[in-house]
């Protein structure tokens, strides 16, 4: 098939030859060197074609050019076929990881001028402070909380010295709570015990004879307890307000005596 094109071509061009020029001035012309330059032009050709159809047949994979040269980590793209494989960014990307086999200028990763200023001003935002300025600050945030730690530190060191107390405050509270609870439950027997001997005979505690007199046992005793607290708290007012007005008259009889030297 290539035998038979490539003589298909000899004859066309010798056609072409002998139509472009005529009889004169074919006798000036080197028909052998022309027709030896236009046969290996077609030769060349043929062989291309030829090698390309080889390279074809190796193809086993049927994988695209792209995809072959992204297995053996080539550029995919060595040429750009759509719009976004010109852009600066994905130049710098390809060099990034191709490197020179890419065959890409190694100054398109230098940033542009707009990218610069864009950085300085991106840097001046950020970071509108002088080296010196921020050591400063460091500093200060440092000493604060080195002083907030040691502030902590001292507040625990004072809880701790009054844990003990706490600890017996706490006891005295639940020991506390304990007798009342005790005291509480010791009065309702003795009430439950009351209404028995008031009946004279073993009654159901569900009773409600049982139950209303009960409750109003109850309400007697706590009426009882309310004056009782009440009483003891008058007598510490006026326990209190004695204590004071002896101290107001010791405290007025040295003037007293004073004022009788002077006299």
């Amino acid at each position: 098939m290539i035998r038979r094109d490539f003589f298909k071509r000899i004859l066309l061009i010798q056609r072409n030859v002998s139509a472009r020029y005529s009889s004169s001035d074919l006798n000036q012309i080197n028909i052998q060197k022309l027709e030896a330059e236009q046969s290996t032009e077609v030769v060349d050709e043929a062989l291309q074609q030829r090698e390309a159809e080889l390279e074809q047949k190796r193809n086993k994979s049927r994988l695209k050019d792209n995809h072959r040269r992204i297995l053996n980590d080539e550029d995919p793209f060595p040429e750009p076929e759509l719009w976004y494989q010109g852009t600066l960014k994905y130049v710098r990307r390809s060099y990034g990881r191709y490197g020179a086999s890419s065959g890409i200028d190694p100054a398109y990763c230098w940033p542009i001028k707009q990218e610069l200023m864009d950085a300085i001003e991106y840097e001046q935002i950020k970071y509108p402070y002088t080296i010196g300025e921020m050591a400063e600050k460091a500093k200060l945030k440092r000493a604060e909380k080195e002083q907030s730690i040691m502030n902590r530190q001292r507040d625990i060191s004072k809880k701790l010295e009054k844990l003990e107390q706490w600890k017996l405050e706490l006891q005295q509270k639940i020991i506390k709570k304990e007798t009342e609870a005790n005291e509480a439950k010791a009065r309702r027997e003795r009430l439950i015990e009351e209404v028995r001997r008031h009946f004279g005979y073993a009654v159901d505690p569900k009773d409600e004879k049982f139950k209303e007199l009960l409750e109003k046992r109850e309400k007697e005793q706590r009426k009882e307890m309310k004056e009782a607290r009440k009483k003891a708290k008058e007598e510490r007012a006026t326990k209190k307000l004695l204590q004071s007005t002896k101290t107001n008259v010791k405290q007025e009889e040295p003037d007293d005596t004073k004022q009788e030297k002077l006299e």
